[in-house]
């Protein structure tokens, strides 16, 4: 390493050499600047310091929805929809009957008056709320009330909703398949849901005569539809209707 020393040309002669001294001289700033952060970062590492960790679960979980409460009256049947998220609860609905939680919390499914209309105006749709961004999106508009909702992933990963409904004035059930991201796909009147299991769903076709009876009733045939192939079917958009 260079020397830095106060020696000045021409001068040689005329000043004496610098005596020597316990203190190391360094050939220019940047050596200096060097140093300086060579000492700084020993410094730090050794150094005792406090350093808080966030548990990745609860980071996880901070922007998902874990539980879903609606306060409602009797004899009224819808209320406001309250969802808990990372412990505290938060309004974003006002009017819902019933509702689901899916893909691991991060979207809320809820039913709604805001059906087809159908019986007595006894049609109801669905909703999915977007935890993220708070954003509501209407998937589905039917003539008949909604009885329960589950969610299943096919062997593509995609999501669908088995949806089961029933009238009021006949008593039937009815089945639909509804794609959380598009809408309602397939529709089935008189049916209901015997066994799912992975892509395979598999319905009960019942006559008229068999509504009002014992549940036990065995359906007159039964029909296997591929979830896959459901989900590419077009949005079924239903008119509103009134019927008596």
């Amino acid at each position: 390493m260079p020397v830095r020393s106060s020696i000045i040309a021409g001068d040689c002669c005329t000043n004496p050499a610098p005596e020597k001294t316990g203190i190391v001289q360094y050939g220019g700033p940047n050596t200096m600047w060097r140093y300086i952060l060579i000492v700084s970062v020993l410094f730090v590492l050794h150094s005792p310091c406090n350093v808080t960790a966030v548990p990745v679960q609860n980071a996880r979980s901070a922007g998902r929805a874990t539980s879903v409460r609606i306060d409602t009256e009797t004899p009224e049947i819808y209320g406001p929809l309250f969802i808990s998220i990372a412990g505290k609860e938060k309004k974003i609905a006002n009017e819902a009957q019933q509702a689901w939680i899916i893909n691991d919390g991060q979207h809320v499914v809820y039913s709604s008056s805001k059906g087809a209309g159908g019986y007595e105006n006894e049609g109801q749709g669905l909703h999915l709320y977007d935890v993220a961004n708070g954003r509501h999106k209407q998937i589905m508009s039917e003539y008949f009330m909604v009885d329960s909702v589950k969610e299943v992933v096919t062997s593509k990963k995609k999501r669908a909703l088995l949806v089961a409904m029933s009238d009021g004035g006949l008593g039937a059930s009815y089945t639909a398949v509804v794609d959380p991201w598009r809408g309602e796909v397939f529709f089935q009147r008189w049916t209901r849901i015997l066994t799912h299991s992975g892509d395979t769903l598999v319905l009960g076709f019942y006559k008229e005569k068999d509504w009002g009876q014992d549940e036990k009733v065995r359906p007159y045939k039964t029909r296997r539809y591929n979830l896959s192939s459901l989900l590419l079917r077009p949005v079924i958009v239903n008119k509103r209707d009134q019927m008596d």
